[in-house]
């Protein structure tokens, strides 16, 4: 069954470590380095234990394809869970944009209605012509799309119904994370948590899985919510009263300047709201009415496009009046309140308890021990980690660190940031191809970006950055700076590949991602040291998660084997023995000031042109 001539070292180990995990219906987690071909030796395991169904997760919609690539390689049917959104026939243009929230609930009421041609000829599409579409696709999402083009049906709810009779299904997190749409979209088809056989690709995600409860609520997102009332349902008086009075709330609380995330005493919020429940109620009877008015004119795609910001608001609501929810107010990029869980285990431990079997794979898992603890599991965890006896590429790396520069809160300062910068300038003037450049925060890399020479290349992230759009115009001949913030999108989970091989060679690392000193860190601190203890509380906070987000910003440059990177530590804080521990890298140079970078600089030349 294994699609290649010869397993890698310790493939073979792993596909049998996974065969005997879920035929005894434990749970595996797995560390190893990218390049080990994790993906096709957890597959091959479950072949050989004869899993009847495997849900595969990961973390976005750009890692759905590589495991569909390696499904395909071991000529396995399957079947794919990703936003119906990206994939709706009805959608259009602009109108696709219609944020993730408002087409479901859209979709939902075109579907109850019988409004949705493709939805009706669902049960009438023959299963197997579903698989080979997606077999035979150069991709998931082009052949979901070719579901609805070719064969008139929709794409999601098409390849939903394989759910039933699949054993592979590749999903993102949401649709295991979370419960009602878990219930909703695969609890329907048959199919419950006991029956699944669950993969987590970068698993080390589940550190901080609970921010897929996150809500933010802005001012702008008021302002609409309080025109929406108006003239879709004006009738509704005290939800405007209460959006009025979060707005007031907001302002108030702006006044007072800090630095960043500052909790929110709940009662005042409440206070404002008022009775809640009117809210959800106004925003249902608000999308209703503008459902009616666009089926009166016979428009289905204008329905599934309706965009509702009262809707948005009932959302954040629903999450704020979950009793163990926090409320914090920010002010960058700009004003608004956000609302969230704190502790992973609330949103992790049910589901994995549930399942027949789990295995958890990433190159930059937690220990042992502590894994178990976050998650808060009551089943034991085999814990193989493969990452000690497999060196991929270990003679392929260079590892640089400035002891001269830091990002701590005392020593930032425009001496500071015009250091960092010029050495930034340096490297991508005497390297070629790419840089990812990735910082601790927005603030600190507008900064640093500012004492940058004119004139220099780059692609900065933001709210608005399209991945797609990134990822395909860069070549490896691009002498361009990727400015991205640790944590973010473009440095968790992405490819910057042609042919599996990274175009990214060189990686800064700009200070320390340590969490700000902020009421966020301080309340997560505080509700995770309740379950782990104090000393474990620190070590979760400011220690693993910390170091996670390094490292997924290295690995960006090794996405194969063979790919040789040069890493550029900004900080002597690496410097320090639990840091560089945890990194586990082996330092070839540590310089000062741009006549020891010069030095430094030759040496991984020689390296990423042999």
């Amino acid at each position: 069954m294994f699609p290649y001539r010869e397993f890698r070292s310790g493939q073979r180990e792993l596909a049998e470590a996974v065969k005997e995990t879920v035929s005894g219906g434990g749970i595996l987690a797995v560390k190893a380095p990218t390049g080990f071909g994790k993906t096709a030796a957890v597959i091959y395991g479950h072949l050989l234990a004869e899993a009847p169904k495997v849900l595969f997760l990961v973390r976005t919609v750009n890692e759905v394809e590589p495991v569909a690539r390696e499904l395909k390689r071991f000529g396995v049917n399957y079947t794919v869970l990703i936003s119906p959104r990206r994939t709706c026939p009805l959608l259009r243009g602009s109108s696709s944009h219609v944020p993730v929230e408002d087409f479901w609930e859209n979709c939902r009421i075109a579907r109850l209605r019988g409004a949705c041609l493709y939805y009706m000829e669902v049960d009438s599409i023959d299963p197997s012509s579903v698989s080979t579409i997606l077999l035979n696709s150069p991709s998931s999402l082009s052949g979901l799309r070719l579901i609805g083009s070719k064969l008139g049906s929709c794409p999601f709810f098409t390849a939903r119904r394989l759910v039933r009779d699949t054993a592979f299904i590749i999903a993102t997190y949401p649709y295991f994370f979370k419960k009602e749409l878990f219930d909703y979209v695969v609890a329907e088809m048959g199919v419950s948590y006991g029956d699944l056989s669950v993969v987590i690709d970068e698993a080390h995600s589940i550190l901080s899985i609970h921010s897929i409860t996150e809500r933010s609520l802005t001012l702008d997102m008021l302002d609409r919510a309080v025109e929406e009332i108006k003239s879709r349902v004006p009738e509704y008086k005290e939800v405007l009263d209460s959006l009025i009075a979060l707005k007031n709330l907001i302002s108030r609380v702006m006044e007072r300047r800090a630095r960043g995330l500052r909790l929110i005493d709940k009662e005042i919020v409440f206070e404002a709201l008022g009775d809640h429940q009117l809210i959800l109620d106004a925003a249902e009877e608000s999308r209703f009415r503008a459902a009616s008015e666009a089926l009166a004119s016979g428009d289905a795609s204008s329905m599934v496009s309706i965009r509702s910001p009262l809707y948005s608001v009932a959302l954040w609501v629903e999450t704020i009046v979950l009793d163990d929810s926090r409320v914090f107010y920010s002010g960058e990029p700009k004003p608004l309140l956000l609302v969230t869980l704190l502790d992973p285990a609330r949103i992790a431990r049910e589901p994995l308890e549930s399942v027949r079997s789990a295995v958890l794979m990433s190159g930059t898992l937690p220990p042992h021990g502590f894994l178990s603890r976050i998650i808060g599991l009551k089943r034991s965890i085999q814990y193989l980690d493969l990452s000690v006896t497999n060196r991929v590429g270990k003679d392929s790396v260079y590892t640089a660190v400035a002891s001269d520069v830091s990002t701590r809160y005392v020593e930032r300062n425009r001496v500071t940031y015009s250091r960092i910068a010029s050495y930034i300038n340096v490297i991508n003037t005497r390297l070629p191809g790419p840089k990812l450049v990735v910082y601790p925060s927005y603030e600190v890399m507008r900064s640093i970006l500012d004492k940058l020479p004119a004139g220099v290349e780059m692609h900065t992230e933001d709210r608005g950055t399209s991945i797609d759009s990134l990822t395909e115009s860069l070549s490896p001949d691009d002498r361009v700076l990727i400015n991205a913030v640790a944590g973010g999108k473009l440095v968790e989970g992405v490819e910057f590949t042609i042919n599996g091989h990274s175009i990214v060679r060189v990686v800064v690392v700009v200070g320390v991602p340590f969490p700000q000193p902020d009421d966020y860190t301080r309340e997560q601190l505080q509700v995770v040291s309740s379950r782990l203890g104090k000393e474990g509380g620190r070590d979760y906070v400011y220690r693993y998660l910390t170091i996670v987000k390094v490292k997924q910003a290295l690995g960006r440059a090794r996405r194969s084997p063979s790919d040789k990177a040069a890493f550029f530590l900004l900080d002597y804080r690496y410097l320090r023995k639990d840091l560089r521990s945890m990194l586990g890298l082996r330092y070839d140079r540590v310089f000062k000031g741009v006549y020891g970078l010069a030095a430094t600089l030759l040496e991984a030349s020689r390296l990423l042109s042999s």
